[in-house]
């Protein structure tokens, strides 16, 4: 969140994509943004969601969407900030993903990811190794997040907040 504030929130539209239960965008809308988009493919953490933004008495700045985000871009109006915190990581075609995304953003893109180092690989690939072991329905992916990176910048786009956790990579970028 810290990233994202480089740039003013207010009067701002948001784009929360894999928003979850909304604490990033129900924050934004806190500190005096104007509306917020919440997209997830989990109808459970979409309607938590809902309830979080009524009980903030929020809910009419906010609307939902069920979905992948990829296969709703296209009714999804165009946003100021677009944000998708731990979700580069749940797609095995980023690029499409990124692409989708950046085109629906006016001014800033933020992104987490897994950080990129031994133990976080590690444990992805663990986890994605039993996943595909025990045929599971969804397992997430370990990019080559240098190319993340790229691609993000080939659409327009200039880094100007990194910060990581031991487990997490923190990026925002403005659109040039």
């Amino acid at each position: 969140m810290e990233g994202v504030r480089k740039e003013p929130v207010a009067s701002k539209d948001i784009l929360d994509i894999g928003c979850g239960v909304g604490s990033l965008h129900l924050t934004l809308l806190k500190e005096g943004a104007s509306t917020a988009t919440g997209i997830d493919i989990s109808e459970g953490m979409l309607d938590h969601a809902k309830r979080l933004a009524d009980e903030q008495r929020l809910k009419e700045k906010t609307k939902y969407v069920l979905g992948d985000f990829v296969d709703v871009s296209e009714g999804i109006d165009n946003a100021d900030i677009t944000m998708l915190d731990k979700v580069v990581c749940c797609y095995e075609d980023y690029a499409t993903l990124i692409d989708s995304s950046t085109a629906k953003t006016k001014h800033v893109y933020a992104i987490s990811h897994p950080k990129k180092n031994i133990m976080m690989a590690s444990a992805f690939n663990l986890q994605i190794f039993f996943a595909k072991f025990f045929r599971d329905a969804f397992h997430p992916f370990w990019h080559d997040w240098n190319d993340v990176h790229r691609c993000i910048l080939d659409r327009g786009f200039r880094l100007i907040y990194s910060n990581s956790t031991l487990a997490w990579q923190v990026l925002v970028y403005k659109r040039i």
